[in-house]
């Protein structure tokens, strides 16, 4: 079996997966992946694209050559407790980032991204979640009456 392919099997056995699950995942098509196993073939390159989209975890080099960890480790980044705690600071450190000039064209889309964020959240805060599970349960039992 090929080395890159035993440790895509090695992969989906650990995220415990199907084969077939894996390959609707990564765009891979019907038996692709399942008959490279039982052939002992490689897979087509074009579908390691998908892979990693899919499954950003995977190391690369690992899937590649075996080398590292089959799993990449992402720092844990600790933030100050306090930024969370206090609902007004947070509120006006975000008002104030938002409102400074923007050093770049990303920065400016990506501040507008949080806005909209904010926004949208701003109005899921203000849903009446128990309408909105009464509609849902109302509208279920109207499919199942059909």
């Amino acid at each position: 079996m090929s080395s890159l392919v035993n440790r895509l099997h090695d992969f989906i056995k650990f995220r415990n997966l199907s084969i077939r699950k894996f390959e609707m995942l990564v765009g891979m098509s019907n038996g692709a992946l399942g008959k490279a196993i039982k052939n002992g073939t490689d897979i087509q390159t074009k579908y390691l694209d998908g892979i990693f989209r899919e499954f950003p975890e995977i190391n690369p080099g690992w899937l590649a050559n075996g080398e590292g960890e089959m799993i990449i480790s992402t720092p844990i980044v600790q933030e100050p407790v306090a930024n969370y705690l206090n609902p007004n600071q947070y509120q006006k450190k975000l008002l104030k980032v938002l409102s400074s000039p923007s050093q770049t064209e990303e920065e400016q889309i990506l501040k507008e991204e949080v806005i909209r964020l904010h926004q949208s959240l701003n109005k899921l805060r203000m849903v009446d979640h128990e309408d909105v599970l009464s509609a849902l349960k109302n509208n279920s039992e109207e499919e199942e009456d059909q």
